[in-house]
């Protein structure tokens, strides 16, 4: 079973594109080169097909990037949730959040953290805003914990 710790989930669990970033740049450099030599040589059709070619490679990149620009943004705001659970967990059980670590990057109904003192189950009402941790024992766990 896989913990993630609170620092985990407080950093971020996703890398940012830096390399699709200079990707997505260097198209679009390129893509304005050949557009600039077709517009200049008109007659000449290879930098028209150049051109197509790189503004179809540059608005698929693009799209990419988006998407996961969302799905990082998504996951920005899960772990959010996820801090201020642990957070609360803290507070409850009398320890440093940084001690916790829980066993999903996004939250559910049968959610597990780690403390010091033992596991506990997060049980949430209704409507999800309040919870109740309920201690467990674990039948031969065989725990990794990311992020510490």
């Amino acid at each position: 079973m896989t913990f993630y710790s609170y620092n985990y989930l407080k950093g971020g669990q996703t890398n940012w594109g830096i390399v699709r970033i200079a990707i997505i740049a260097l198209l679009a450099v390129a893509f304005l080169i050949f557009l600039i030599k077709y517009f200049r040589n008109k007659w000449d059709l290879k930098y028209r097909d150049l051109t197509i070619i790189l503004a179809t490679l540059l608005l698929l990149a693009a799209a990419i990037q988006y998407s996961d620009l969302t799905n990082m943004h998504t996951a920005s705001v899960q772990s959010g949730q996820l801090t201020v659970i642990i957070e609360k967990s803290a507070k409850k059980l009398g320890v440093q959040p940084e001690s916790i670590a829980i066993n999903d990057t996004s939250r559910n109904t049968d959610m597990l953290i780690k403390t010091p003192e033992g596991y506990y189950q997060l049980i949430f009402n209704g409507s999800g805003s309040e919870f109740l941790l309920s201690k467990v024992n674990l039948y031969e766990p065989d725990i990794t914990v990311v992020g510490e």
